[in-house]
C-alpha cells in the first residue's frame, strides 16, 4: 500500500469511528523538508479525495493540464496559514485508486525537492506527463496480461545488460508500439512469455511479429515460461529496481529506462499494488527461418489484417539456438549501437 492510500485509509477509518463528524473534511497535513507540505483530505459526505500541495507564491494564471476525473486549481487554506496551495479534486465517478496513484506520484516529487522553489514547476511536469498518459485512454494500473509481458520483456532486458552493457536499454522498444520489442543494430528481438502450463504457446498478435523480410540481420524469439504466486516470486517493482541497480553508474541509461517504463504504463506509485510474483519456469530462444511454423504478411492477399494466432513452441524447437548464439549476435549489434 502506498503512503497516499495508507492516509486516505486512515482518514476514512477517522470518518467512521465518528458519527457526528465536525466539518465537511477530514484533513491530514504532512510536512516535508524545506518548506513543503501537502493536505490529504476527504470529503465527509461524497467520500471524494482532495489533496493540497502548498507554494511558496501565488503564481500569475497557469492553466494546469488537465483530464477526465481531476479538477485543479488554486486556493488559500485558513486552518493552515496564508498559503496558497494547488488543489486537486477527485470528481464524480472517476476511480480512487487512479486518482491516489497520481497524488503519490506527485507526493514521491514533492518530498524529493528539499525547497519550496520549483514546487509550481515540478507539478506542472508531472502533470503533463500524466496528461498524455491519460490522453492514450490507458490505465495507471496495469492488467494482468501487461504486467507478464512487461516481466517478461525485463528478464531479457536485464540478461542483455549482464551480457552486453547499459547500452541495452536503448535498444528496448519499450511501450513504443514498434513491431518488435528489441532492436540490436541489424538484428531484432521478439519477447513472448506465457504462465500457463505446458504444452506452451506464444500468442503472435500481427502478421509482422515473426516476419523477417523487413529485418537487415536476423530475427529472433525469446520465450520464457512463467508461474505466477501470490506468496513468492518476483514482483515487477523488484526486477525494476534490480535493472535500476544494474544501471547506476549510468544516469543516461538510467534516466531513459524510467522513461520507457512510463511509456510502457508502469508508474512507481502503483508499485505496491502489483504483487504478483514470477518464477521462471523455462527458457527457450529461437531464430526465425523459413523452416518457422509461422503466419506472414506474404501469405495471404490484400484485405486480410489484424492476424494473430497461437504458436506451439513444441513445433518450433527444430529452429531453437543456444543462448550464447543469441548472445554473439546481439553483442555485435551493441558494439555496433555504441
Amino acid at each position: 500500500m502506498s503512503f497516499t492510500t495508507d492516509i486516505y485509509k486512515k482518514i476514512l477509518d477517522d470518518i467512521s469511528q465518528r458519527k457526528d463528524f465536525p466539518g465537511s473534511h477530514a484533513s491530514r497535513l504532512i510536512t516535508y523538508k524545506g518548506g513543503n507540505h501537502i493536505v490529504f483530505s476527504i470529503n465527509v459526505i461524497s467520500g471524494l479525495r482532495e489533496a493540497f500541495i502548498a507554494l511558496d507564491e501565488l503564481p500569475d494564471h497557469i492553466d494546469f493540464p488537465k483530464w477526465h476525473g481531476i479538477a485543479i486549481d488554486v486556493v488559500q487554506l485558513p486552518a493552515y496559514g496564508d498559503k496558497h496551495y494547488i488543489r486537486f479534486v477527485q470528481l464524480p465517478q472517476s476511480a480512487d485508486h487512479i486518482f491516489e496513484i497520481v497524488i503519490e506520484d506527485l507526493r514521491v516529487s514533492v518530498e524529493a525537492l528539499g525547497c519550496m522553489e520549483a514546487t509550481l514547476s515540478t507539478v506542472y511536469a508531472i502533470l503533463l506527463k500524466w496528461k498524455r498518459f491519460f490522453q492514450a485512454e490507458r490505465d495507471p494500473l496495469m492488467s494482468d496480461e501487461l504486467q507478464e509481458g512487461l516481466y517478461g520483456e525485463l528478464l531479457f532486458l536485464a540478461w542483455a545488460i549482464t551480457n552486453t552493457g547499459t547500452s541495452a536499454v536503448s535498444c528496448w522498444t519499450g511501450g513504443a508500439r514498434e513491431t518488435h520489442d528489441f532492436y540490436f543494430a541489424t538484428h531484432a528481438v521478439e519477447v513472448k512469455t506465457t504462465s500457463k502450463k505446458e504444452p506452451y504457446y506464444a500468442t503472435i498478435s500481427s502478421e509482422y511479429q515473426l516476419d523477417n523480410s523487413d529485418i537487415p540481420g536476423r530475427l529472433f524469439l525469446c520465450f520464457y515460461a512463467l508461474r505466477k504466486s501470490s506468496s513468492s516470486g518476483e514482483r515487477l517493482p523488484e526486477i525494476v529496481q534490480r535493472i535500476r541497480d544494474m544501471l547506476v553508474d549510468d544516469p543516461s541509461a538510467k534516466m531513459l529506462f524510467d522513461d520507457k517504463l512510463i511509456q510502457y504504463g508502469y508508474f512507481d506509485a502503483a508499485a505496491e499494488m502489483y504483487t504478483t510474483g514470477f518464477h521462471r519456469r523455462e527458457q527457450y530462444c529461437f531464430e526465425i527461418t523459413e523452416l518457422t511454423p509461422r503466419i506472414i504478411r506474404s501469405m495471404y492477399k490484400p484485405g486480410v489484417a489484424k492476424v494473430a494466432y497461437e504458436l506451439s513452441i513444441a513445433q518450433c524447437l527444430p529452429c531453437a539456438i543456444a543462448i550464447e548464439n543469441l548472445s554473439q549476435a546481439i553483442t555485435r549489434g551493441c558494439d555496433q549501437i555504441c
